[in-house]
């Protein structure tokens, strides 16, 4: 029996490169007896288009995705989830003066400007990262094993636009994981949405730096994976170790919590979610 109920939000990067994520992310919540709908006329939030500098066009994906998930809530405010703190982000903190700004500068009344921008407010107080929902709304039991390590990575987003980003580690650390942060944590990973493509090299230099602080920390702790609740950095890191020619597993924060669920939390199955999926 369901008690709760939230509606998906699954990202261009979750839906179209990872959706072992979103599928992992959803089995945790049933589990949890919360109730996931997926609106399936959502798309990309606009935050590539706001990043490369098209912000009328980035204003169309969010006038749309506010429409999608008004119209999908059936009159009521469930909570949304997202599987990316920098989509999150970007909905909560991003669209309120985008939409206001963009109607004003299509031509519309200082009214109308106004109606966007609260609507946006509106949306963005029903809008969370995944791990930091399920964090506030589902408490279990802590686990008594002793901890996995991992190394995780808090993404630039999530540590600096989302109050309360630690949830992702907090909520590992219930399950058996413990989220350990390289040395140089608030480095950028060099992602940056539109900017590891038109800054690739400094996008790879910034990656592979955050990379051999993570191999050091590997080597010091024995983490056996990388995490993050932020797929952009998760499958830039990724790919990164991929092109090395690296087999140190890289998995959503979600996959953690679902094998951990499962008790499954061993080398061997950590190592078959991260090594799968995002290539």
């Amino acid at each position: 029996m369901f008690v709760k109920r939230v509606q998906l939000f699954v990202t261009c990067l979750a839906d179209l490169v990872h959706p072992q994520a979103a599928i992992a992310a959803v089995h945790v919540l049933e589990r949890r007896h919360v109730s996931v709908e997926f609106p399936e006329n959502q798309t990309c939030c606009g935050q590539f288009s706001y990043n490369a500098g098209y912000h009328h066009e980035a204003a169309i994906l969010a006038r749309h995705f506010l429409t999608v998930f008004e119209a999908s809530s059936h009159g009521e405010s469930p909570d949304i989830v997202s599987l990316s703190g920098s989509c999150a982000a970007m909905v909560i903190q991003t669209y309120p003066q985008l939409l206001y700004e963009d109607a004003l500068a299509q031509g519309a009344s200082e009214d109308v400007a106004e109606h966007w921008k609260q609507r946006a407010v509106q949306l963005g107080e029903r809008l969370h990262e995944w791990s930091m929902w399920l964090n506030q709304h589902c408490s279990s039991e802590p686990a008594t094993t002793p901890k996995i390590p991992v190394a995780y990575h808090l993404g630039c987003h999530m540590r600096r636009l989302l109050p309360g980003a630690p949830d992702a580690a907090q909520i590992l650390g219930h399950y058996g994981i413990e989220a350990l942060e390289p040395d140089d944590a608030e480095q950028c990973c060099g992602f940056g949405g539109t900017y590891s493509v038109t800054e690739p090299v400094i996008s790879t230099t910034l990656a592979d730096d955050k990379l051999q602080h993570i191999d050091h920390l590997r080597e010091s702790t024995g983490a056996l994976c990388l995490t993050s609740a932020d797929l952009g950095c998760l499958l830039h890191l990724k790919g990164r170790l991929i092109r090395q020619g690296s087999q140190f597993p890289a998995c959503h924060v979600a996959e953690l919590v679902d094998l951990a669920d499962q008790k499954r939390l061993s080398v061997e199955q950590i190592q078959a979610a991260g090594l799968k999926g995002g290539q």
